[in-house]
């Protein structure tokens, strides 16, 4: 398995598939732990979740178990909301290290990345660290992301910069910035004030959130065919590469299944190993590789439009209302 412990080679090799019907178990996978979030960035769908939860404890230590067990070696602990509003991150690092998952890596806003807060998922073996930080100026910042912490998440950085240094500890500090029409040209800005302070960052363009934000087109023009703003191409790499398990412990096939319309199976009535193996997501695959995903949320994340979509399993959904 390559290396990831750098940002670019961990999103080269994550979009890199064979586009395979009966994909082998992932590698790499998302472990949602809350849906809870701090913050409301304008392209994001999160505040349009009206049931949140954290995932239970128990679950998330079991679920952690058996994905090892069958071949996953990296894991995301976060999906749709703050990582940081779970008290338990310490813990679910812990434990998925002591496992034997060589790589387990946030993404956060960073606005909680309080010593207090943080350090203890340093200690527990965190790899990475990535900050969201969509804005150069106080002002824009928010603006875009809905909370006056802009100077709060560049000191955290900046303590944890230090922290590093001081215990020679080897995480990795990352910053992505997601930039609409209007901030494109603070991504200089930015990365001024960010440089001395972190391993790697990138910029993207928003997109639809998976067809959940259609209206993200008014903050910025949106490519068809720009899978997740991270690579260009007609086929979705994410159903033969990972899936998500959320907050509820439900599987998804996207880790941005706001509106749970890409569930593919529970975790209180099957396996991992029964639903990734399963008919219903091997036709998923397959409704990808052969480009028939009119009907589903996928097309409209593909193809950057909004039409009628219906979910997998109905009785999981939550369709945003108005």
């Amino acid at each position: 398995m390559p290396e990831v412990n750098t940002l670019k080679s961990k999103r080269v090799e994550g979009i890199i598939t064979d586009f395979d019907i009966n994909a082998p178990f992932p590698k790499e996978f998302q472990l949602d732990i809350t849906d809870f979030c701090n913050h409301r960035c304008i392209f994001c769908s999160n505040y349009k979740r009206k049931k949140k939860r954290n995932i239970d404890h128990e679950f998330a230590q079991k679920v952690l178990l058996e994905a090892y067990e069958l071949g996953a070696r990296r894991v995301g602990l976060y999906g749709t909301g703050e990582p940081l509003l779970n008290s338990h991150l310490a813990d679910y690092t812990a434990h998925a290290k002591k496992l034997g998952y060589e790589y387990c890596y946030i993404d956060t806003n960073g606005a909680l990345a309080t010593t207090d807060r943080i350090i203890p998922v340093i200690q527990a073996g965190i790899d990475s660290i990535k900050f969201s930080i969509n804005a150069g100026y106080r002002e824009t910042y928010k603006e875009i992301h809905g909370r006056d912490d802009f100077e709060t998440v560049i000191t955290n950085l900046k303590l944890l910069w230090e922290y590093r240094k001081k215990t020679q500890s080897s995480f990795r500090i990352f910053v992505s910035m997601a930039v609409t029409d209007k901030t494109k040209s603070e991504a200089s800005v930015l990365e001024k004030i960010i440089s001395p302070y972190i391993d790697e960052w990138y910029v993207r363009t928003i997109f639809n959130t998976c067809g959940n934000n259609p209206e993200n087109n008014e903050l910025a023009e949106i490519e068809p065919f720009h899978i997740r703003g991270r690579s260009k191409s007609k086929i979705c790499f994410q159903p033969f590469k990972g899936f998500t398990i959320t907050p509820e412990g439900l599987v998804s096939a996207c880790v941005l299944d706001y509106q749970r319309v890409l569930i593919l199976g529970d975790l209180a009535k099957s396996t991992l190993k029964e639903i990734w193996e399963s008919d219903l997501y091997r036709d998923f695959r397959k409704k990808h590789k052969e480009m028939r995903t009119k009907g589903l949320i996928c097309y409209n994340c593909i193809h950057n439009t909004n039409k009628r979509f219906d979910p997998i399993l109905p009785q999981y959904a939550a369709i945003f209302v108005g």
